[in-house]
């Protein structure tokens, strides 16, 4: 039972509840104002966020969405998991001599006293959601030498010996024993405490590597031996509902990693190699937890996020933002749409699969098993009076062709498409098939993107940059010193010396003199001298800026655009 006058006085004043709803609420609570309150999020009366803002308000503390924090592992290792986890509350991070940790109850003095007591220092304590701390515990108290213990433990028991010659229903039973089981989920949470995109579980003539992709780049976590491969790959074959009799041939499937209190999705895919089996887990975390991001959020230069705001802000006309797969062309799209999106206009987005969900947004997934792909849903669009619509991708004549027919019929259209640059996009649609007199009207701008290595903020080094290097990347008049920022590797970033990506990006307003260039199928080389005319900067230029800025290092924008 909590009593919180403060919160329902809140719940009035935001009118999010009139007084009558706080009452009657009250009642049929009897008075717990924090039962009132998860009535709220459940009956997704505002944003989650929001409501936990307002609660924290309301105790004069601070509130944390712990899946959206940085937990440092300095706090994890003074508060013991079994402390934390019967207590349900969660070490944040330290800051000075104070140690911050969330709980759902952060005004229970005993409950301070208690943390104060086992952790030898003061607690600074602040709000969070029942749900999100038992999550965020079972994710950030996972790590690679706990794993490395249980690996140990198992590879010295008996029953896993000689595993590759027992039967299926044997094989079953052992993947079903409660070490594999800890092992393959502890694999998984340990992935997404670590924010990596993907899982390689690699089979090779002595052992098997386990390697997690994090922020685009392979990293080994640890290597098992060759005896456990069989019951873990059973392990997730079931768990992802595939037939653990078949080896030979490659398996898809989707794995639900359940949490507490949610659950996160997990892509299943396995090929046959000369040792045995490869799989990957692709974790894909969920789509309803995911917010689009702010176009002013998405790391766009001022001189790129004038010329992307004014391409977007055209009633009609084909937009493409280009790049290979994986280089945040949807996030960018979605964050156009969300600048754009307002209550007088229609929508509607074309899909596969629909990544984010977006309030307001009309979006479709295509579905080809019934012949529902892009065309088929972009001609349909047509006939719903959209204002603009979005295409997932540009793949085939038939899609480009009526995208920019219904560009030039009043359309804004936001697409992807696959090209190395922003200036490739203009000449690609000719090239797949479509007109130029077609493509030079409808198109209005083009953006191409790369994720680059964000350094860690925490301990990346400053170094003065050399004299040569200095030479080959800009004109230096020699009036300042040039500092460079490199990697480093602490707690905070696994010593990886980077945490998360961001992004480069050139964006390209057609112009007249080019729009007549296309028009007379003019070549690459010929659009590229036009729009370097007109003031272009390519990503490797972005890239440089940022480099100087400290956000990433030299070898990371190297790695980006080392062919251009």
């Amino acid at each position: 039972m909590v009593r919180n006058e403060n919160f329902l006085s809140l719940t009035v004043e935001k009118k999010l509840l009139t007084e009558e709803d706080t009452r009657k609420l009250s009642a049929k609570y009897e008075g717990d104002a924090f039962a009132v309150l998860m009535h709220l999020v459940h009956g997704a009366v505002a944003k989650k966020d929001y409501l936990g803002q307002l609660w924290g308000d309301s105790l004069d503390v601070s509130y944390i969405n712990l899946s959206k924090s940085i937990i440092q592992s300095q706090a994890l290792q003074q508060l013991p998991e079994d402390f934390a986890r019967s207590n349900k509350v969660m070490p944040v991070y330290q800051f000075g001599e104070a140690l911050t940790v969330a709980s759902a109850n952060p005004t229970d003095k005993n409950l301070t006293k208690e943390i104060e007591k086992t952790i030898m220092k003061p607690a600074s304590m602040m709000f969070a959601f029942t749900e999100d701390i038992e999550d965020a515990i079972a994710i950030h108290y996972q790590s690679s030498t706990g794993l490395g213990a249980l690996i140990q433990q198992i590879a010295s028991s008996s029953i896993f010996k000689a595993t590759s010659k027992i039967s299926p229903e044997q094989l079953k039973k052992l993947s079903g024993d409660q070490s594999i089981i800890q092992l393959t989920q502890g694999t998984m949470l340990l992935a997404v405490k670590e924010r990596a995109s993907d899982i390689h579980i690699e089979p090779e003539e002595d052992a098997v590597r386990i390697r997690f992709r994090i922020d685009g780049v392979l990293h080994e976590r640890m290597k098992i031996d060759s005896a456990l491969l069989s019951p873990i790959i059973t392990r997730y074959k079931v768990l992802a509902n595939m037939d653990i009799t078949e080896k030979r041939r490659p398996q898809d499937g989707r794995i639900t990693l359940k949490l507490t209190n949610s659950a996160i999705d997990v892509r299943f895919s396995s090929v046959p190699t000369i040792y045995g089996e490869k799989i990957v887990l692709r974790i894909l975390g969920q789509a309803e937890m995911r917010e689009a991001p702010d176009i002013y959020d998405i790391g766009l230069a001022k001189s790129n996020l004038t010329v992307l705001e004014r391409i977007i802000g055209n009633p009609n006309g084909v937009f493409f933002v280009t790049g290979p797969t994986g280089s945040g062309k949807t996030t960018t799209l979605y964050s156009a749409i969300k600048h754009i999106n307002k209550p007088g206009i229609n929508i509607m987005t074309i899909e596969d699969p629909v990544e984010i969900r977006l309030p307001g947004v009309n979006q479709v997934q295509i579905n080809p098993d019934i012949d529902f792909g892009f065309a088929q849903a972009l001609r349909a669009f047509l006939r719903q009076d959209p204002d603009v619509i979005l295409v997932g991708e540009i793949r085939d004549v038939e899609t480009a062709k009526m995208a920019s027919q219904a560009a030039l019929t009043g359309h804004l259209v936001l697409a992807t498409m696959h090209t190395n640059n922003a200036l490739q996009a203009v000449t690609r649609l000719v090239e797949i098939g479509i007109e130029p007199f077609l493509v030079a009207p409808s198109i209005i701008g083009t953006m191409a993107q790369r994720l680059v290595r964000r350094l860690c903020d925490n301990c990346k080094e400053r170094y003065r940059l050399d004299q040569k290097i200095m030479d080959n990347l800009f004109i230096h008049d020699g009036s300042q010193e040039v500092y460079f920022y490199r990697a480093k590797g602490c707690d905070d970033c696994h010593n990886l010396g980077y945490s998360g990506r961001i992004a480069i990006h050139e964006v390209f307003l057609i112009t007249e003199e080019v729009r007549h260039l296309i028009s007379h199928d003019a070549s690459i080389l010929d659009i590229q001298e036009a729009a370097s005319k007109s003031g272009f900067k390519n990503m490797r230029y972005d890239g440089i800026k940022k480099v100087l800025r400290g956000l990433t290092t030299i070898d990371e924008i190297d790695r980006a655009t080392l062919a251009e």
